[in-house]
């Protein structure tokens, strides 16, 4: 009960952080998706569908304190949650480049995924230039907040070797 307490708290608290601090410090011209770094790291050490279901829950929260259309951020954010837990399963998550590496991979597919979902919702955005506006700067704004996430997982929350949760 106390682990789902500190994951309740920490999915909380990346929401307030995002929607209130980091709104404000728009390092690259973006907002970081504190959620979808919160979801890859929490994916890698509890494996997809812990993964899975943080992503839903954690994206249903980023689209009621969004506004916009209900549903993009918790299917993108479940997929990719899901996909880091499945990549979870056969790297060392010891290695600080690993959730560096699933992070970027997971913030360009999620954001091709969300350009697509808007598109098909009649959104009139240009691709390339919707990708080194938006999503390579915030890849790199990603790059730089998945680090103390995952020594917030690895250390602060003694996530590591708990297995199930």
């Amino acid at each position: 009960m106390r682990r789902w307490l500190s994951i309740a708290g920490v999915l909380l608290a990346s929401i307030v952080l995002q929607s209130t601090i980091f709104a404000r410090i728009n390092l690259f011209g973006v907002i970081p998706d504190l959620i979808l770094i919160v979801t890859v790291c929490f994916g890698l050490f509890y494996g997809p569908l812990p993964g899975l279901y943080l992503g839903l829950a954690g994206g249903f929260l980023l689209d009621l304190a969004g506004g916009g259309i209900l549903g993009i951020n918790v299917l993108t954010k479940a997929l990719l949650g899901y996909g880091a837990g499945y990549m979870g399963k056969t790297v060392f998550k010891d290695n600080m480049l690993i959730p560096l590496a699933v992070s970027a991979v997971a913030t360009l597919a999620g954001e091709i995924t969300a350009f697509i979902f808007l598109t098909a919702f009649g959104w009139q955005g240009r691709f390339f230039n919707y990708l080194f506006t938006t999503i390579l700067p915030l890849t790199l704004y990603h790059l730089l907040l998945a680090v103390p996430v995952y020594f917030i997982f690895l250390h602060r929350l003694n996530l590591q070797g708990k297995g199930r949760i």
